[in-house]
């Protein structure tokens, strides 16, 4: 099953390559692709909710309402919404190698996933060890921690150290 995020960022990326004003994308046809690219079936209010919080960062997603043919994300237009610029700069930002040990029943998923950002290093009975490539910011440590205790952290130690500060909060928070 994938997370939470994953699910989220694929939708946004079927948006971002297979739809425009002449290619507007069914439900139907999103479910199939979100199905075929996730391994889950996902509940159409589930993409009502991700169409809701790409337009709260700042997206314009024309609708079936608005055309009464399908979805399509429409050109970004710059504007003064910071967490939306970042978002769609994300793909720009400088990578970083994330050294996790996951466990293996995360493998395929995983690798589906990031095919060409994800190194296998080695693996043992329970678990493997991967190098990801990915941008150092504040959303990889929620990515990180949506794993539970199926992923940890090998290298960098700086990222380590944000964690064990993440989790110290939480716990904070809820004791």
């Amino acid at each position: 099953m994938a997370s939470n995020y994953i699910k989220f960022y694929t939708f946004f990326d079927i948006l971002s390559k297979y739809s425009n004003d002449k290619n507007m994308l069914s439900m139907k046809k999103i479910l199939l692709m979100m199905e075929e690219r996730t391994g889950d079936k996902i509940d159409r209010r589930t993409i009502y909710e991700y169409i809701k919080n790409l337009k709260e960062l700042g997206y314009d997603i024309s609708d079936y309402s608005e055309n009464k043919k399908g979805y399509f994300l429409k050109p970004l237009v710059v504007s003064s919404n910071k967490t939306a610029n970042k978002f769609a700069d994300y793909k720009k930002q400088t990578k970083t190698d994330i050294t996790i040990e996951f466990d293996n029943d995360l493998k395929d998923e995983l690798i589906s996933e990031f095919k060409e950002s994800i190194d296998l290093l080695r693996e043992t009975n329970t678990t493997f060890f991967a190098v990801v490539h990915m941008v150092y910011d504040k959303s990889l440590i929620g990515w990180i921690l949506s794993f539970g205790s199926k992923a940890k952290v090998m290298d960098p130690p700086e990222l380590k150290y944000a964690i064990k500060e993440e989790i110290s909060k939480l716990s904070e928070t809820y004791s």
